[in-house]
């Protein structure tokens, strides 16, 4: 009885987090508009949406000077205002690009780093900052 009782608590607790993560999701939903640098400069957008699991989504849109790009985030974290992502970098096919950043209000800024595909060993690296459109 006593150990009944223990998972249900346990599971009650489990699913009260997973509800507040997935809440905590929506401050950061929407279209994020600004810059990166490093190496170069260029516009960085950045697009967080919900998916129907509940878990984050999304993609970036780049302009370089080597053209410009989208993609979509294989990976895609929050802890708190902190966020990690990661996407296959279009402009070469052996590359990922991950981005970390801190979301404040309407604001968010934070690093990228080029890294091998499915590696961790940095390339490139600079910053970026954005604004809630």
């Amino acid at each position: 009885m006593v150990m009944r009782k223990l998972l249900t608590a346990a599971t009650l607790a489990l699913v009260g987090a997973v509800a507040l993560a997935q809440a905590d999701i929506s401050a950061f939903v929407g279209t994020w508009t600004g810059s990166w640098e490093g190496g170069g400069t260029g516009r960085f957008d950045l697009t967080i949406e919900k998916g129907s699991d509940g878990q984050p989504t999304g993609g970036v849109s780049v302009g370089t000077d080597q053209g410009d790009y989208t993609a979509k985030f294989k990976q895609l974290s929050f802890e708190g205002q902190n966020m990690k992502a990661r996407y296959e970098f279009p402009l070469d096919a052996q590359a990922d690009v991950v981005v970390t950043g801190t979301f404040n209000g309407g604001a968010a800024e934070g690093t990228w780093s080029l890294v091998p595909k499915d590696g961790d060993q940095v390339f490139a690296g600079g910053g970026w900052k954005v604004a809630k459109k």
